[in-house]
């Protein structure tokens, strides 16, 4: 079993890849297209450059106000975005790829995520599968729909 799992998820968007990029980038609003509850604390209102740090709070099970220290590692306007954060004694990096298709910018998320210790990191493999994926697809679906209602 890996150390790490790094799943990707893909959406195409109806709007022009800078206003996505520009959407993506602005880090306080992430909350907006999040299926779950969370937060942005510390960040700037208008969107991040690299070496941005702040401080996020999500939703997880067992768990309604879980932090992570975040800092922005690269932002190449309009094609990616990388974003480290830090949780206890584990790291996650996403990772926002955007490309222009067929007139339409498709966004792909990646995840670089440890393999949790114990019990439940034997059961990871169907958590990821069952929970997490679904879940980051639901928002990225979210995002989908956010921009494409805006005008």
């Amino acid at each position: 079993m890996p150390d790490r799992f790094t799943p990707t998820w893909t959406i195409s968007i109806d709007r022009p890849q800078q206003q996505v990029f520009d959407y993506i980038t602005d880090v306080a609003r992430h909350g907006e297209w999040s299926p779950k509850p969370y937060r942005v604390e510390g960040a700037p209102s208008a969107p991040v450059t690299s070496g941005t740090t702040f401080v996020s709070y999500g939703w997880i099970p067992g768990d309604k106000e879980h932090r992570n220290d975040c800092t922005v590692t690269t932002v190449d306007a309009p094609n990616s975005l990388v974003i480290r954060s830090k949780e206890k004694d584990a790291e996650f990096v996403n990772t926002f790829r955007l490309s222009t298709k067929d007139g339409a910018t498709v966004v792909e998320r990646e995840i670089d995520m440890p393999k949790p210790p114990g019990i439940v990191g034997v059961l990871f493999p169907a958590i990821l599968a069952t929970v997490i994926k679904p879940g980051v697809q639901k928002g990225m679906k979210m995002l989908k729909a956010n921009l494409e209602q805006a005008s």
